[in-house]
């Protein structure tokens, strides 16, 4: 028997009546208005999230990565309608790098799962400054070498598709050149670059501003910083961590008015410890904190994050409670957007005899949840 929800789509005026028969949708039919009752359901082609770092106790980065892991992880995401992720591999020993890419590609090369959309490297050739690197590992942090990157891609088996750096670092601009030429998106991160360096990078290629308003310093120049150079630049799309911690609902606001919806997505970030009781844990040799959906270095109070914990779809629901958008506007910056920065919208078109990658929402003005999945 099929299934039948009346649901509105983000990006199409009112609401549809929508039926599913045999993992297709076969109707999607205009309704004049909607009986009064009915429930706030949204139709999307599943929540895409361009920056996971791992889940349930699995780090991406870690050595003991399975490919079971790797799936264990997927699983879960696709349950709370994210159905398609961006694998992020973060600042480590180069030989790990290199093993888990392996891992990674073995995953999407034999098919055991559609939902990965590429891999995201983050780190490794960023700031070395306390503040703009967070808490990546600095014995880690080097200058951009093009020889490890080829290595690392030929590893990958070419899906490498998003590389996140400090374009400050020697060699980084001929270094984005390389990227983009080679079918690599470019992410400015973790730095500590001045406004021309940062209009350098955007003209050799570089796209987007990774987790914006995070991975600076906590004291900066009220004029001349890494916020408003990249806010700036029209040419750069910017991520946002909408957990509640990493930027208070009010900045939220601000800043993504400043750099506008179209040219925002939202990320989890996740940390591996995501999924897990509150307790403390280890986390790249420092100890952490997990508490209220939160991640924190023990010690530190709410000062020094250390990765994020809450979902994407968790994030949609704090931005559209919050930070006063609406809940069509949080999902198209979690769905279409990624899908329109990749340049890959087109398959997020919804219309009758399209299968699989379904994800209807409920939203109740508080909580996002997850009504139907169709994988």
């Amino acid at each position: 028997m099929g299934l039948q929800y009346v649901c509105r789509i983000p990006g199409k005026t009112a609401r549809y009546e929508v039926r599913f028969q045999g993992g297709k949708l076969t109707t999607l039919e205009p309704l004049e208005k909607s009986s009064a009752g009915t429930r706030d359901l949204w139709l999307t082609r599943g929540l895409f999230d361009i920056q996971v770092n791992g889940m349930l106790g699995h780090n991406l980065s870690d050595e003991d990565l399975t490919a079971d892991k790797v799936l264990e992880i997927d699983n879960e995401l696709a349950g709370r309608g994210i159905l398609r992720w961006c694998p992020t591999v973060t600042t480590q020993n180069p030989k790990i790098v290199t093993r888990n890419l392996k891992i990674l590609r073995d995953v999407i090369e034999n098919k055991q799962t559609t939902h990965i959309h590429c891999i995201h490297m983050e780190g490794h050739y960023i700031s070395a400054e306390d503040g703009y690197r967070g808490v990546h590992m600095k014995q880690f942090v080097r200058d951009p070498n093009a020889e490890e990157f080829d290595l690392w891609q030929r590893t990958s088996g070419g899906h490498i598709g998003l590389f996140s750096l400090a374009p400050e670092r020697k060699g980084a601009i001929e270094f984005i050149r390389k990227l983009k030429t080679g079918g690599v998106r470019v992410a400015l991160v973790h730095h500590n670059a001045n406004y021309n360096q940062v209009r350098q990078a955007a003209a050799a290629g570089a796209d987007l501003s990774s987790h914006l308003i995070n991975g600076c310093a906590p004291m900066i120049n009220r004029q001349h910083n890494v916020i408003w150079s990249q806010l700036a630049l029209d040419e750069l799309w910017a991520s946002f961590i909408a957990d509640g911690y990493h930027i208070p609902h009010y900045t939220l606001r601000a800043v993504i008015r400043a750099k506008g919806i179209d040219r925002s997505i939202l990320i989890s970030d996740l940390a591996h410890l995501s999924g897990l009781p509150d307790g403390e844990y280890h986390k790249n040799e420092l100890p952490v904190v997990v508490q209220n959906g939160g991640l924190w270095v023990k010690g530190e109070g709410t000062n020094l994050l250390s990765g994020a914990v809450k979902t994407l779809d968790q994030d949609c629901a704090f931005l559209s409670s919050r930070s006063g958008f609406s809940i069509e506007q949080s999902l198209t910056m979690a769905t279409l957007n990624p899908a329109r920065y990749f340049g890959i919208e087109q398959g997020y078109d919804i219309f009758p005899g399209t299968r699989g990658g379904f994800a209807i929402f409920a939203w109740d003005g508080e909580n996002l949840d997850v009504e139907h999945v169709q994988k």
